[in-house]
């Protein structure tokens, strides 16, 4: 991990306290696959016979693949932070009668989601489809003892700290004026070219497809967590606290999930504007990105909770 953004302006996007609900970002990414949609329908099933496809630019299929993955990637970080894994975990509980204490209506909900889940990606399934398209350092799976996995796409976390780095130095570029230096646009183009490629490379047709499901799922995970009833069993308050509760009684160790939605936020922010950028990094001419644009302060507090991240797992791996 290269070197941090200037503290001072770090300070300006950091936000102490509770990790936001997931709820704002879930509306994004719907969105999102919204717009992506009716491109990547007949993009998949163009693969089943001769179906002509829209007469328009190949650039729009591009954008909508990468729509798409900025969901998954938001989905992938809110995994990080033991959303889904943790509601799995009760629901596997809840049926065989493991769940000290009255959990309300949470509790026939846990069980019909146990029931579905032959309906849903599975934890393996999930794991490899992350690692596929944006290949983290290989992640702890905390119900397995520690296991880990190789990313699949190793090239992806650096790709993505060059774009970050290239767009906040647009504004130490910018000698006061309203938008960055030439020269650090082209930086910016080069960095978001070579993502993109490295993206779109590994998306396919069902990439909407499998954001829409993993969406849902998130969103149940979401709805069962914030049953008062479950919160009150686990000494909770929020949906978040509930995490933190459920990770350190049953895993083991307690873990802060604000950072990893803190990188879900900033990397859908980023991949979002990276899609619509995406017919202007061929063209000539400046890209003409305002310093004030979302995608700048985005890009500081993906890097600072990316390295934050990897300190703390280069702090556990010291200690193992």
């Amino acid at each position: 991990m290269t070197a941090a953004p200037h503290p001072a302006t770090l300070a300006e996007v950091q936000k102490p306290g509770e990790p936001m609900h997931p709820e704002p970002l879930l509306e994004s990414a719907e969105r999102l696959l919204a717009q992506a949609h009716s491109r990547t329908l007949a993009f998949a099933l163009s693969g089943f016979g001769d179906i002509e496809l829209p007469s328009t630019p190949v650039t729009e299929d591009d954008q909508a693949q990468i729509r798409s993955i900025a969901t998954l990637y938001l989905a992938a970080q809110l995994e990080a932070a033991l959303l889904v894994p943790a509601v799995e975990l009760l629901a596997g509980l809840a049926v065989s009668g493991g769940i000290k204490g009255d959990i309300g209506a949470a509790a026939q909900r846990l069980v019909a989601f146990w029931r579905q889940r032959q309906d849903r990606f599975s934890e393996d399934e999930r794991s490899a489809l992350y690692l596929g398209l944006f290949g983290a350092p290989a992640a702890t799976n905390p119900r397995r003892g520690g296991v880990t996995r190789t990313p699949s796409n190793p090239e992806f976390e650096t790709l993505m700290i060059n774009l970050c780095e290239a767009l906040y130095r647009l504004e130490e570029s910018g000698l006061g004026g309203s938008q960055g230096s030439i020269a650090q646009e082209q930086r910016v183009r080069l960095a978001a070219n070579m993502l993109a490629e490295n993206i779109l490379q590994r998306a396919g047709g069902m990439t909407a497809f499998a954001g829409e499901e993993l969406l849902a799922t998130i969103r149940e995970c979401v709805s069962i967590l914030s049953e008062r009833s479950l919160q009150s069993a686990f000494g909770a308050r929020s949906l978040w606290t509930a995490v933190r509760a459920i990770s350190r009684r049953y895993w083991g160790f307690q873990q802060d999930p604000s950072i990893f939605v803190a990188r879900g936020k900033s990397g859908l922010t980023i991949l979002a504007w990276l899609a619509e950028v995406l017919p202007r990094l061929g063209q000539y001419g400046p890209l003409r990105i305002p310093l004030d644009h979302p995608v700048i302060s985005a890009s500081i507090e993906w890097l600072q909770a990316s390295l934050t991240i990897e300190e703390a797992r280069t702090e556990r791996g010291a200690g193992a």
